[in-house]
């Protein structure tokens, strides 16, 4: 069930908790999504999205009514996983182990994978719109916005991505 977050931004304005749960309980899985493309580290994640949080409550008053919220909050937490990768990349360790966790496991003929196994052929813009369609179900028009792309780059984009990884699954199963 799709809800309106104009009817909860003057509560956020208010600091009102349930309409912060409520706000919450319908984005996580975006902001996860956005955040975790960029920075591959599950506890970063966490954290990131703790500070998108607050920064959105912090910023609320500057939200414009009638716009996309979800692609605002959406860029909030783009700009922090950016601001966060520019400043610690090259402390970022790759952790199979914590990366089984990056989402639901998926599985092909006994072979296992994960998300993050699936898009790592991907470019960083491609897992972006792949993940923001494939887990939070955004509409392309709005992950358009997100990514800051014409419609129909991200149609192509996404388009591509798909292909790319069939054919990805399709060396893989043979092996």
């Amino acid at each position: 069930m799709q809800i309106n977050f104009e009817d909860y931004i003057d509560l956020l304005i208010k600091k009102d908790n349930e309409a912060f749960r409520i706000v919450y309980e319908n984005t996580k899985k975006g902001v996860f999504s956005m955040i975790i493309s960029i920075v591959k580290n599950k506890a970063a994640t966490e954290d990131l999205m703790q500070d998108t949080y607050i920064k959105m409550i912090e910023k609320i008053h500057t939200y414009k009514k009638g716009r996309n919220f979800n692609a605002w909050l959406l860029q909030i937490a783009k700009n922090t996983a950016l601001d966060y990768y520019r400043k610690y990349h090259k402390e970022i360790i790759y952790d199979p182990q914590e990366q089984s966790y990056y989402h639901d496991k998926l599985k092909t003929e006994a072979v296992t994978y994960t998300v993050q196994d699936l898009v790592e052929p991907l470019d960083e813009i491609e897992k972006q719109i792949v993940l923001l369609r494939t887990v939070n179900e955004m509409k392309f028009k709005d992950i358009a916005q997100v990514v800051d792309k014409p419609l129909g780059t991200v149609l192509w984009l996404y388009n591509k991505a798909i292909n790319t990884l069939k054919k990805y699954l399709e060396v893989e199963v043979k092996k």
